[in-house]
C-alpha cells in the first residue's frame, strides 16, 4: 500500500467515525476536514498559461522554478501543442500551456476547453511600446475571454519583464505595467508586474553552476503564483519551488485543522477507544508537514519523528485518562480539560514538525520547541 493510500485510508476511516459523533459535533469537524481534503486528497498540478512575447524565457523560467534542468533549450519548444506536463521526480509537476505565437488559436481553444487555467503569465523582454506588444495584448485578451466563457474560475494575470540587459529595470517594468492596464480585461485581474531574471546554467552532471546563476526575483514570483493558485494546486507549487512562506502557511492551516479535530474528539467521554484515532491524526499531521516541505509522504518517517520528540503514546495516554478522571471531581470541566490536552499536544507536535521540516531547525531544537509549546498550552487550561 502506498503512503498516499495509507493517508486516504486514515481519512476515510475518520470520516466514518465522525458520523457516529453527536450531531452538533459533526459539522465543525467536517468543516476542519475540508482544507485537509483539498490539500492532500484533491491535490493536482498547477496549470500555468504563458502569454505575451513569443519564446521569451520559457526554458529558463521552468528550470528556475524547478531548481533543476528539467527542460533543455531544444526540448519542448514552439512545436509543443496543448498542455504539457513537466515533472521533477519526487518534487512535483506543473501543467504548462504556451499560448504564444506561433501556437494557433484553434489549438489554444481546444486546450482551454479541456482544462481550466489557474494563472496567466504575460512575458515580455522589451518594455518598448510597439506593434508587437499591441498584438500580444490583444491576443491575451482574446484568450482570457475565451477561458472565462468555458470555466467559472477567473485566474489572475502576472506581468513579467524578463530582464536580458542591464538598464533601468524599474522604469521598464512600469512601462509594461502601464501597457497592461490599457486593457480593462487585464486590469481587472492583474495581480502584479515583476522584473525577473530566470537565467542559470547547469554542469554536465546536472548540478547548478553557481557562478552562472543569475536568477533574480524568482522566489518572489513563485510565492506570488502559489498564493494566487486555487487550494488544490497550491501544495504542488509550494513543494516544487520550495517557497518557504507558502509552505509555512499551508502547514499552519493543516496544524490548525488537525488540532481543532483532536480537541473536539478529546472532549468525548470515550476512554481509551479514541486514542488510536488521535495518534493516527497526529501521524498524518507530521507526514503531511513533511510532504509540504518537499519530502516523500511517509507515515514511517512521521512516527519516527514523533518518537524522537518524545511524544510517546504511553505518556499521552496517562495524561488523557487522568483528565477523564477529573470528570468525577470537577463536573463540567473534565471533558474540556481532556480536549484541551489533546489539542495542546497536537498543536505542539505540528509546530515542532513545521520548524524541523520547513524552517530547518535541528532535531534537538524541534524537541525543545515541542516541550515549550506543550507547557504553554497547558497553562491555558481551565483552572480547577
Amino acid at each position: 500500500m502506498s503512503n498516499f493510500s495509507r493517508i486516504l485510508a486514515i481519512y476515510e476511516k475518520f470520516e466514518r467515525l465522525v458520523t457516529k459523533l453527536p450531531g452538533p459535533l459533526q459539522k465543525p469537524i467536517l468543516a476542519e476536514l475540508e482544507p485537509v481534503k483539498k490539500l492532500f486528497l484533491l491535490k493536482r498540478a498547477p496549470r500555468i498559461v504563458l502569454l505575451g512575447q513569443s519564446g521569451a524565457g520559457r526554458t529558463h523560467l521552468v528550470n528556475a522554478f524547478f531548481d533543476a534542468e528539467v527542460l533543455r533549450p531544444h526540448e519542448g519548444g514552439d512545436e509543443c501543442i496543448g498542455w504539457q506536463s513537466i515533472t521533477r521526480t519526487g518534487r512535483g509537476t506543473i501543467r504548462l500551456l504556451d499560448a504564444r505565437r506561433p501556437a494557433t488559436m484553434a489549438n489554444i481553444r481546444a486546450a482551454l476547453s479541456g482544462e481550466a487555467p489557474d494563472i496567466f503569465l504575460f512575458l515580455r523582454t522589451s518594455p518598448e511600446i510597439d506593434g508587437e506588444l499591441a498584438e500580444d495584448l490583444d491576443r491575451c485578451v482574446e484568450i482570457v475571454q475565451f477561458a472565462d466563457l468555458r470555466h467559472d474560475a477567473r485566474p489572475a494575470i502576472v506581468g513579467l519583464l524578463v530582464k536580458e540587459h542591464d538598464g533601468d529595470a524599474g522604469a521598464a517594468r512600469e512601462q509594461l505595467h502601464a501597457a497592461l492596464l490599457t486593457k480593462p480585461q487585464i486590469d481587472d485581474r492583474l495581480a502584479a508586474t515583476l522584473t525577473i531574471a530566470p537565467f542559470l546554467r547547469f554542469r554536465i552532471d546536472g548540478t547548478i553552476d553557481t557562478s552562472r546563476d543569475e536568477r533574480e526575483n524568482m522566489d518572489r514570483l513563485a510565492q506570488l503564483i502559489a498564493e494566487e493558485l486555487p487550494e488544490e494546486a497550491r501544495l504542488e507549487m509550494a513543494r516544487l519551488c520550495g517557497v518557504r512562506p507558502v509552505q509555512e502557511k499551508i502547514a499552519q492551516t493543516l496544524n490548525k485543522s488537525v488540532t481543532a479535530i483532536c480537541t473536539a474528539i478529546g472532549t468525548q467521554p470515550i476512554p481509551i477507544a479514541d486514542f488510536p484515532v488521535l495518534t493516527a491524526l497526529q501521524v498524518m499531521l507530521v507526514a503531511g508537514i513533511g510532504y509540504i516541505s518537499g519530502r516523500e509522504l511517509s507515515t514511517k518517517a512521521a512516527a519516527e519523528f514523533l518518537a524522537a520528540l518524545g511524544a510517546n503514546i504511553g505518556a499521552g495516554l496517562v495524561l488523557r485518562e487522568g483528565a477523564r478522571a477529573l470528570l468525577k471531581l470537577l463536573p463540567g470541566w473534565g471533558n474540556a480539560i481532556s480536549g484541551a490536552i489533546a489539542g495542546a499536544g497536537t498543536y505542539a507536535i505540528g509546530r515542532a514538525a513545521t520548524a524541523y521540516f520547513i524552517e530547518g531547525v535541528s532535531l534537538p531544537d524541534a524537541r525543545r520547541l515541542f516541550r515549550r509549546n506543550k507547557r504553554a498550552s497547558r497553562r491555558t487550561l481551565p483552572p480547577a
